[in-house]
């Protein structure tokens, strides 16, 4: 995951990230992964030198994580890989194909994005701006739910996706 790497990277190297990288990267990672949105406030606090608590923590726990309960997003900021690849160079060095949901070439933004709104489907499909996206859930076979969530273990393990970026970043050594 070149965007990850990179964000994760950068961050470590300078304390700095911009901010599409921590939206659209690294919190977005988060959110769908299920990091508990004040851990993530913690970590931002604690890697960014331009972190200050009363900014960072309503666009953390609002924009970024969703975890306000909409008070200041109406929605979650939840994206595919496709987003990624559309807003920035990083899928172009990538082994990772953001159009493809499930298999071993598949973005985990892609399959984590499948994840959450299986995941928070009944929430979901309350909130007009995400009836469309929740709609595309009912599209999906048992068997694509299935590959979806097998993945999405093999992501949580750290088998694909954000162990090889850290590695990669040099911030984490596997025996």
């Amino acid at each position: 995951m070149v965007c990850l790497r990179d964000a994760l990277a950068q961050t470590l190297a300078h304390g700095y990230a911009h901010h599409i990288q921590r939206l659209m990267v690294t919190g977005l990672y988060a959110l769908m992964l299920g990091v508990q949105p004040r851990q993530v406030h913690a970590w931002y606090l604690a890697v960014y030198v331009d972190a200050v608590e009363w900014v960072e923590l309503p666009n953390t726990l609002g924009m970024s994580q969703y975890a306000d309960g909409g008070v200041m997003g109406s929605k979650p900021y939840i994206a595919t890989g496709k987003y990624i690849q559309r807003m920035s160079p990083y899928c172009k060095g990538c082994r990772y194909d953001p159009a493809q949901r499930i298999g071993d070439s598949a973005c985990p933004f892609t399959t984590l994005y499948w994840d959450f709104l299986m995941r928070h489907e009944a929430t979901l499909v309350k909130n007009p701006r995400m009836a469309l996206q929740v709609k595309n859930v009912v599209r999906l076979t048992d068997a694509q739910k299935q590959a979806v969530s097998e993945r999405v273990a093999a992501i949580r393990r750290g088998e694909v996706g954000v162990g090889v970026a850290v590695e990669a970043a040099g911030t984490v050594q596997h025996g």
